[in-house]
């Protein structure tokens, strides 16, 4: 963990802000690795060079549309501090063809607690997560994952949004 705030700049969040929401299920196909948290700032990166490098997008059939990239963080050992499985893809209508070295992710319904990262990335992105390892959020750990839309393609003030999966019955006691 210190590495990871070494190396990036995390920025400071004012409080956690944040709104839920329940998502239906959906599919993502992408190219995969086994990571933690002290290994990402290496894992991360080289995965998002292999997959732009190589136009992993362009071999993915079935792509939604407009086309919206995912990253899938599922798997987890434990919690946050072990180990968890990263996908970087792009969602898809159905998952009958994967594209040789591609893995599927089939996120079922759930509830999300959902942040905006917005600024310089990649460090909106890790301080949004920085701050919710050090949360109370009462996570399920099943499948939390990040968004990547047109929004993120802006040359500036670029915007993505990070889905942590919550127990919406923990979360609402919680509030109250």
């Amino acid at each position: 963990m210190v590495y990871f705030i070494l190396r990036f700049h995390i920025p400071a969040m004012d409080g956690l802000k944040y709104t839920v929401k329940k998502l239906p299920a959906r599919t993502v196909i992408g190219i995969a690795r086994r990571t933690s948290n002290a290994e990402a700032p290496d894992t991360i990166p080289r995965c998002w060079q292999e997959f732009l490098v190589n136009n992993a997008p362009a071999r993915i059939p079935h792509r939604v549309n407009p086309p919206v990239m995912y990253a899938v963080y599922s798997d987890y050992e434990k919690d946050w501090t072990k180990s968890y499985s990263y996908l970087l893809g792009c969602g898809v209508t159905r998952a009958d063809k994967v594209p040789e070295m591609m893995e599927v992710r089939n996120i079922p319904p759930q509830t999300y607690a959902v942040f905006k990262a917005k600024g310089r990335m990649p460090d909106e992105i890790y301080g949004v997560w920085a701050n919710i390892w050090s949360s109370e959020l009462p996570r399920t750990y099943t499948y939390d994952f990040e968004v990547y839309d047109k929004r993120f393609t802006r040359p500036v003030a670029k915007e993505a949004d990070v889905y942590v999966a919550v127990d919406p019955e923990r979360l609402e006691k919680a509030g109250s």
